[in-house]
């Protein structure tokens, strides 16, 4: 059994403004949580939040956090749940339940999306208020999130505390967390409507006045509440704080439709990347120079496969010696000891200065210079200790990992000083004051804030010795691109084949670009209080929210042919249902 009360209007309505139409009426109903009047506003609000928070990573969807909460939670005497009715007809509500022994926690604050701009949502903080001090709590607590402004204006206009610091940006402060003491509240019963505190206006605005009967008695079970009614003296209501948040001493305009802001300039530029894209896509399924079916054939050639296997293997090796030693370098770079210190700068300089394709031959020739290679006495040639034949030692594998390795290890060694430089000097000094050792404040503390700096630019090196393994070719080495140069010249089938390499290209470098986002990602943990959400969360999202607005669509629309067919069958009904004198009438006739 619900609990009402009749309240006054305490929202603007220009036709009760001036005096010519009565004021609309304000009913607040004390319902359960799964009041069925209560679900169009739960809908509503469901709606409205997963439209905020649908890119915010592990975002719930609204559906789930109304679920969290059984009914009985906020059902007397530890809760309750509002709704403010206006003619009938549910606009706003809110609910609160027991957060503990002094505190009620207040939640589902809502008003509907064509009420706003009225003052519902203080109308209904007012009252969970006054009903949270009538179940002998002494304060209240709610949280919003940090894309609801409009809710931040409303609860620090309402007079809440918040339990943040305001001077942060909204994203860095996540969940906005409010309290206040309603402990010296003057409380009334059920039978009154709690009117919220009035703002004052602007100097030389007009005064304003609502006049109300003297409050009723308490309700009984046999006897109903007496209603507060408001006498229209013509005169202008008070101002009242909209949920939208507007500014203090200003009276709110009416709820405006919102006008999208238009792009042009994007719309435009996406048309014409648009008509580019299917451009191409038009070339590729038209034109027949293509020859797809020799592409299809080549795509898993034996030899086409193992030239694969050995860029992959170079790209892995090369990859892992040059990081090692650049990280050496990088050390290095950034040691006290000018020697260190110039060694590596004079390193990076020559490998950076030299191109790849010069240091494979060099390497790869390097048995011009020196027959032979071994350990023995410095600065002479007599090798006792060991002897090896330089041809015989680097061969064209041996000299294409030594030259990708080496030029690899340059570039890297200053992508890793950048990181490591990127860090804050004051959490090394914080660390060294805290007196943790060096090695841990590496490994925990510097390294993985600077591997957020880092990785973007490895990922980038990495992706380009993938491509940059094609210049082993120059030391005859069959990788992807030489053995697919070999076919072509075979059988002169040059597109083809260059298409054959470019498509297993695009699918390594597009699997590295992916794991190069999760593992960006894992690393901005510490940096970000929400990660954007993945792609493949974007999808699932999309498709649930196309869902629901299938699922309201056809509701929607079932409601639409209810109305229809009731029109129509009171329409019948009228035709029916003639008076005798309309029936002698139609007989006469």
């Amino acid at each position: 059994m619900s609990d009402t009360l009749i309240a006054p209007s305490a929202v603007r309505d220009d036709a009760s403004l001036g005096g010519d139409a009565a004021a609309p009426t304000l009913e607040f109903r004390y319902v359960a949580a799964d009041d069925a009047l209560a679900k169009p506003l739960l809908a509503d609000l469901e709606r409205e939040y997963d439209t905020r928070y649908r890119h915010v990573a592990g975002h719930e969807p609204a559906k789930v956090e109304i679920n969290r909460y059984a009914p009985a939670k906020f059902a007397a005497p530890h809760g309750a749940f509002l709704l403010v009715l206006e003619n009938g007809e549910p606009v706003s509500g809110g609910a609160f339940y027991r957060l503990n022994d002094t505190t009620a926690e207040i939640k589902r604050v809502w008003t509907r999306s064509d009420r706003r701009g009225r003052g519902f949502a203080r109308i209904v903080l007012t009252e969970l208020e006054h009903e949270a001090r009538r179940l002998g709590y002494t304060q209240v607590y709610l949280t919003t999130g940090h894309r609801q402004p409009e809710a931040v204006t409303l609860y620090r206009a309402h007079g809440y505390t918040p339990l943040f610091d305001v001077a942060l940006p909204a994203a860095d402060i996540g969940l906005h967390a409010f309290e206040k003491s309603v402990e010296h509240l003057d409380v009334l019963p059920r039978a009154v409507a709690a009117v919220p505190p009035v703002r004052e206006r602007k100097s030389g605005a007009a005064d304003t006045a609502l006049v109300a009967s003297a409050p009723a008695a308490a309700p009984t079970e046999t006897q109903p509440a007496s209603p507060r009614r408001v006498v229209n003296r013509g005169q202008e209501r008070p101002p009242v704080a909209s949920d939208r948040g507007a500014t203090t001493g200003d009276t709110e305009s009416p709820a405006r439709r919102v006008v999208p802001l238009k792009h042009w300039g994007r719309w435009i530029f996406s048309a014409l990347a648009l008509f580019v894209v299917a451009q191409l896509v038009w070339t590729f399924f038209s034109n027949p120079q293509w020859r797809w079916p020799i592409v299809g054939e080549y795509l898993f050639n034996d030899a086409v496969l193992r030239g694969l296997w050995l860029t992959l293997w170079l790209t892995a090796v090369s990859a892992v010696i040059g990081f090692v030693l650049g990280s050496v370098l990088a050390l290095a770079r950034l040691s006290g000891s000018g020697l260190l210190n110039s060694f590596a700068w004079g390193f990076i300089w020559f490998f950076r200065s030299v191109p790849m394709i010069v240091q494979l031959v060099l390497w790869y020739n390097l048995g011009y210079l020196f027959p032979q290679l071994g350990f023995g006495w410095p600065f002479s040639y007599d090798f006792w200790l060991v002897e090896f034949d330089t041809v015989k030692l680097i061969s064209a594998t041996m000299a294409a990992i030594i030259g990708l390795s080496l030029h690899q290890a340059a570039y890297s060694a200053e992508i890793i000083r950048g990181g490591l430089l990127s860090v804050d000097q004051g959490q090394l000094e914080a660390a060294k004051a805290l007196g943790i050792p060096r090695s841990r404040r590496f490994f925990r503390i510097t390294m993985p804030q600077a591997a957020r700096a880092i990785l973007p630019s490895a990922f980038n090196e990495i992706i380009g010795l993938l491509k940059g393994t094609s210049v082993v070719f120059i030391v005859a080495l069959p990788e992807l691109f030489y053995t697919t140069q070999v076919i072509y010249n075979r059988n002169q089938q040059v597109v083809p084949l260059l298409l054959v390499a470019t498509i297993w290209y695009t699918v390594f470098t597009s699997i590295l670009s992916v794991a190069q986002y999760y593992i960006e990602r894992h690393f901005a943990r510490g940096s970000a209080r929400e990660l954007p959400p993945t792609p493949i969360q974007q999808v699932k999202l999309r498709l649930r929210q196309a869902q629901q607005r299938f699922v309201a669509g056809r509701d929607a629309d079932g409601r639409a042919r209810g109305a229809t067919a009731a029109t129509s069958c009171a329409a019948a009904s009228l035709d029916t249902d003639q008076t005798p004198v309309q029936t002698a009438l139609a007989e006469t006739r």
